[in-house]
Parts: C-alpha cells; sequence; structure tokens
C-alpha cells in the first residue's frame, strides 16, 4: 500500500511537472487566446459582420476571398494565430493561376508576392451568411495591410471612388427591420468630401433610402434611413475626421435617428425623424444600390456590422468600444 502511495504521488509530481513545461513555457496557454469580439459581447443577432479580423470566437470560416492581380489567381484567406488578417495568413486556392493549383495552401505574404490583391467576397461572419461580393474586375476594392488604426498596423480594405463596390444580395427588409430600423457600426476613414453615396439602398423610383454620404462636399456626413429623401435631421459636420480612423455608429428607430464617431454625440442624437417601410433592392458596402449619377465611396474600411434593430446607447458602447481599442482609432 505504501510503495502505491509513493507511485501515485510520483505520477502526480510528474504531470504537474510537465504540465508547467508545456503549457507554463514552450506553449503558453494564452498562445491562442483571443479576447472576445463584438459579435460575442452583444445578445442582439446581425444582420451582417464582416471584418478583417475575427467578429466572435467560434466562427470557423474564412474572412474573404481575394484576386491577385497579377496572375489573376483566386484564394480564400483565413485569420491568422491572432485572429486577424496578415502575411501569415493561411490561403486556400480557389482559382488556379500563377503556379497554384485549386486547393492548394500557402501563406498571404507568398501568395501575394509583389501583387496587388482584391477582393471578391466579405464573408458575413454573422448567422445570415449574406456575403458581400464584386464579380466585375473593375468594380473589386483592394486589400491593403498595415493601413488600418493610428498606427497603420492592421489590415484594411481600400474603395478608390471611382467604381468600387461590394455588394449584399438581399432586399433591404431582410437587412433592417421592416425596411425601417436598424443599427450599422463601422470602423473606416474616409478620404474625401465628395458628392459620395458610401453604403446603403436608394429606391430610384420614391428616392426612398437606407444610405449615407460620408462625406458629401459640402464636409457633411449624411444619414438618409427609412425615408424619402430629402427630409431634415440628415446631417452632421464631418469634415474635420477626413483622412482620420474613426469609429461610427449609425442609429434608425421608427421616429428618430442617432449618430455617434467614437463615442461622441453629433448634431444627430436621437433627433425626430419619421419613417416609412420599403422593399426590394439591394444593399451595397462602398456605394449605395441605386446610385447612378454620383461617385461611390473614397476610403479604407476594416469591419461593418449591422444589426436589425435601433439599439439603446447602453448596448452599442461595448461594441464601440470593442471597434475603437481593437483598430486603434
Amino acid at each position: 500500500m505504501f510503495k502505491q502511495l509513493i507511485n501515485v504521488k510520483l505520477f502526480a509530481l510528474v504531470l504537474i511537472l510537465i504540465t508547467q513545461n508545456i503549457f507554463g513555457q514552450v506553449l503558453p496557454t494564452n498562445r491562442y487566446y483571443r479576447p472576445a469580439g463584438p459579435l460575442d459581447i452583444t445578445s442582439t443577432a446581425s444582420s451582417f459582420g464582416y471584418s478583417l479580423r475575427k467578429l466572435k470566437n467560434s466562427y470557423s470560416g474564412f474572412s474573404i476571398k481575394i484576386r491577385n492581380g497579377s496572375t489573376n489567381a483566386e484564394a480564400n484567406v483565413a485569420f491568422d494565430n491572432t485572429g486577424v488578417v496578415s502575411t501569415n495568413s493561411e490561403v486556400t486556392i480557389t482559382l488556379a493561376g500563377g503556379g497554384f493549383s485549386v486547393g492548394n495552401t500557402t501563406t498571404l505574404s507568398s501568395f501575394k508576392g509583389s501583387a496587388v490583391l482584391y477582393v471578391t467576397t466579405w464573408y458575413d461572419q454573422g448567422a445570415t451568411a449574406y456575403d458581400s461580393t464584386q464579380t466585375i474586375i473593375a468594380n473589386q476594392p483592394q486589400l491593403q495591410l498595415n493601413t488600418a488604426g493610428s498606427g497603420n498596423t492592421k489590415p484594411s480594405i481600400y474603395f478608390d471612388g471611382s467604381n468600387d463596390y461590394l455588394a449584399i444580395n438581399q432586399p433591404i427588409q431582410n437587412i433592417v427591420n421592416n425596411g425601417i430600423t436598424g443599427s450599422f457600426v463601422v470602423a473606416i476613414k474616409p478620404l474625401a468630401n465628395n458628392n459620395q453615396f458610401s453604403f446603403g439602398y436608394i429606391n430610384t423610383a420614391t428616392n426612398w433610402r437606407w444610405s449615407f454620404h460620408v462625406n458629401w462636399s459640402d464636409g457633411n456626413s449624411y444619414f438618409d434611413s427609412g425615408e424619402n429623401c430629402c427630409a431634415s435631421n440628415r446631417r452632421y459636420y464631418n469634415a474635420p475626421n477626413i483622412g482620420l480612423w474613426k469609429q461610427y455608429s449609425f442609429i434608425r428607430g421608427t421616429s428618430y435617428k442617432t449618430v455617434r464617431v467614437s463615442g461622441a454625440t453629433t448634431a444627430l442624437n436621437n433627433s425626430a425623424a419619421t419613417s416609412s417601410t420599403q422593399t426590394g433592392g439591394q444593399f451595397w458596402i462602398g456605394n449605395a444600390f441605386g446610385n447612378s449619377t454620383n461617385t461611390p465611396y473614397t476610403g479604407y474600411m476594416s469591419e461593418v456590422l449591422m444589426f436589425p434593430t435601433d439599439m439603446p446607447i447602453s448596448a452599442i458602447t461595448p461594441i464601440e468600444n470593442d471597434q475603437i481599442g481593437f483598430w486603434n482609432l
């Protein structure tokens, strides 16, 4: 009995030493630890969630699909071990080219080489799988590494203001509740005051909109949502934020609109606004479905979230703080 007890104690001691060595020195327990993402910290289901980082720890899909501008090879891009798209991300070839065959895997750095990378699909990390896509080569925005945040240490997608956009092939009633209420939460860097549409949908027959100008040529940012253009309480001055990374929250209730910039209130703060419902169309990223007279968005973006409800400030603030903290805004 005594000998058996000694053996048990020795086994336990060896197990403790092995555990400390493996997990405390060679493979730290936090090696692959990632904090909760914005879709982890809210109980509100998203209409869509696009990002160049993991939005929730349980997501196991890709971030984006890209095209090599020199070879036209295409590949799905996974997140690296820290949960973000980087040169170390593994890519899986989906269209052969440049010496790669379908199904091959390599690093993003190797796939890129010296080429420009274009985004063909931004995958929805939410439950709806409303991916945003662009099959027209001339209209594909660029993936650019080390361009996001105040220190330019993280990735972003660049829209050139000429013809770049990504399309969500879903009618507006699938994006915002009853075609009216929604909360649009983004991390972006607008580059110009132009007559531009940045996101959304326009019904060209009635001029009903769920759309954004960030920014218009007068330096204002406009938020027309669940209404015919152009009503009162639709703008705030945003010219000082041109060329700066900021977090934006656009909230539409049935009778009000609110816009916040990096957690700060704007002139649109629980501002009265009547609404009307609409169906059909599509929702675009980097332009507005139905826009045929104004330019698309000029600037960068790294994260775009939509929730089909007007979230209270107490619920949206943690998401804002998470975006601000992660993207160094």
